[in-house]
């Protein structure tokens, strides 16, 4: 369960680069069926240049790739962080080296209409106690790395055997029906033609029984966010990061010792 917690916490972190990984904004309205709130709410999301800055509510996170830094901002409680890539990185569940036996089955399951309204190639991805529903929109055009940050395969996150796989299935057709899910290699080119992955449900078999997190674009379209919402305002105060902070109470709560039976 501190695996996925760890995993739902994080937000979609991409590696930098010289290129921008949004060369033209790309701004999304998205729905997340939260598993643990169990309720669904909106966020609105501004991909533009190296960065991608997230507002949900008075909540506001920026993630800045030039810099390496995750800022997050509540206007609300009037506080923020900001945390550095190899802190977040740290705090990040391993990620592990595929096997034949872990490797993921893909299975395309054709076109289908998604949470807004548009057509979507649909396809399953299957691991071991992890199965992964993506729905890729074909009428948005993007660099792998772009895709590689919408999804959370590169650093500071840790890269896991269905990133291979979503990465295969939102690449152009002519790629991806040669594509080999087990492989990490860029050698496809980056220059474009990855489609968005609009629709992503992913179940985990856990313990208590399995644990669903679904995220669907209801909407795009290429606006900017606001100034305001990135703003620190006067007077805040800066917190510890909750992504640091949680990583640190889990470290404590499996160290503490167990006193010993009379």
């Amino acid at each position: 369960m501190k695996k996925i917690a760890l995993l739902l916490l994080a937000v979609a972190l991409p590696s930098s680069g010289a290129t921008a990984l949004f060369p033209k904004p790309l701004h999304m309205v998205k729905r997340i069926d939260d598993p643990f709130a169990r309720s669904a709410k909106n966020v609105e999301q501004y991909c533009y240049g190296n960065r991608i800055v997230t507002v949900a509510g008075d909540r506001v996170t920026i993630l800045d790739y030039d810099a390496q830094t995750l800022t997050e901002i509540d206007h609300a409680k009037g506080t923020y962080s900001i945390t550095r890539f190899d802190e977040i990185a740290n705090a990040q569940p391993k990620g592990t080296t595929p096997t034949a036996a872990s490797a993921p089955k893909v299975t395309a399951s054709g076109l289908k209409s998604s949470a807004g309204g548009r057509s979507v190639d649909s396809f399953d991805v299957e691991l071991p106690r992890t199965k992964v529903t993506v729905g890729v929109d074909r009428s948005v055009s993007l660099s792998r790395g772009a895709v590689e940050a919408l999804i959370g395969s590169s650093y500071p996150n840790a890269h896991r055997a269905e990133h291979d796989a979503i990465i295969g299935v939102t690449a152009p057709p002519a790629k991806n029906r040669q594509i080999n899910a087990m492989s990490t290699s860029k050698a496809a080119d980056d220059s474009g033609g990855y489609g968005l992955p609009s629709e992503q449900t992913i179940t985990i078999e856990a313990e208590g029984g399995p644990v669903t997190l679904k995220t669907s674009v209801l909407r795009f379209d290429a606006d900017l966010p606001p100034q305001s919402a990135m703003l620190i305002e006067p007077g805040a105060k800066r917190v510890e990061s909750p992504i640091v902070r949680f990583a640190r109470e889990m470290k404590e709560a499996d160290t503490i010792p167990v006193a010993p039976r009379p």
